[in-house]
């Protein structure tokens, strides 16, 4: 019972985060990243300094600043600019089979950093969601032309996978001491101050011109990607152990597959069904074990 809430709180941001790359993708197309950082990250941080002033949750002790700093500055911010500028030059679809690393570099820096040991449960569950994962896109994977920018938008796709592991990993102990309400405020108002250096005259031009589906676009990344999600994965991240949190990640190509079915009509293969089971499988091994 004392582990229903945080899974709850983990399947609801899979659910989130298996819609976003598509949105992501759309706005890094359609208004540039960094327009759309900055338009979605200054009010979700405005939202939140209310919520500190309210609660008081501003205050944190002066030994765990360099801590919250780093994880907020190298993860969150890391894994917003590479996220953004990643997706200009990924597929969604393929952005969601890199996305699919994840929990490999929450694993690893679980292990290195926190001590936490790497069963064969583990590794069998993360191999079976890789393969799973490839065969969900494997249409993508062969139809798409490699070039240059596409390699690198992958690299950043790489990199901002492992800033999220940064963020969750060595940020697991201040998110245990503080919760995730403090903690997921915090982290965000700092990531988004160096934002502001992206912000322009061309961006006072781009809210001007932005169409109803690009502001529904923004207004789902704030405040379910951006708020509700961050403070569910910062809920589970402090209630559970990373390498239980990290295969779960492995539902977001899943459930992106299914919200292309539901939302754009999209198309259900054979590859689709089986990639989908071995994902589901890969979770289920890496988080029951023998069991």
């Amino acid at each position: 019972m004392d582990r229903a809430k945080p899974f709850a709180a983990l399947l609801l941001t899979m659910l989130i985060w298996g819609m976003t790359p598509v949105f992501l993708r759309s706005q890094s197309l359609g208004i540039g990243p960094a327009d759309s950082l900055v338009i979605r990250y200054i009010p979700i941080s405005l939202v939140w300094i209310i919520v500190l002033a309210v609660t008081g949750g501003w205050r944190i002790a002066r030994r765990d600043w360099p801590r919250l700093l780093v994880v907020s500055l190298v993860g969150l911010l890391g894994y917003a600019l590479a996220s953004m500028y990643g997706f200009a030059h990924v597929p969604a679809g393929i952005g969601g089979l890199i996305y699919a690393t994840q929990p490999l570099f929450v694993a690893l820096l679980a292990v290195v950093i926190l001590g936490e040991r790497l069963t064969l449960s583990i590794v069998l569950g993360l191999i079976l969601a890789i393969l799973g994962t490839v065969l969900l896109l494997w249409t993508d994977l062969t139809n798409i032309d490699l070039g240059q920018s596409y390699l690198m938008g992958a690299v950043l796709l790489l990199l901002a996978c492992f800033a999220w592991a940064f963020y969750s990993v060595p940020g697991k102990a201040i998110f245990q001491r503080y919760g995730p309400l403090p903690i997921t405020a915090m982290s965000t108002i700092i990531a988004t101050v160096p934002m502001l250096a992206l912000a322009s005259p061309q961006t006072i031009d781009t809210l001007h011109t932005m169409t109803l589906r690009q502001w529904l676009e923004v207004l789902y990344l704030a405040s379910c990607s951006t708020f509700i999600a961050m403070l569910g994965w910062t809920y589970a991240s402090a209630k559970l152990p990373a390498t239980t949190t990290g295969p779960f990640l492995y539902l977001i190509p899943v459930i992106a597959v299914l919200a292309g079915v539901l939302i754009l009509g999209e198309t259900v293969t054979w590859l689709t069904v089986l990639g989908g089971l071995c994902i589901v499988l890969g979770v289920a091994v890496a988080q029951f074990g023998p069991r």
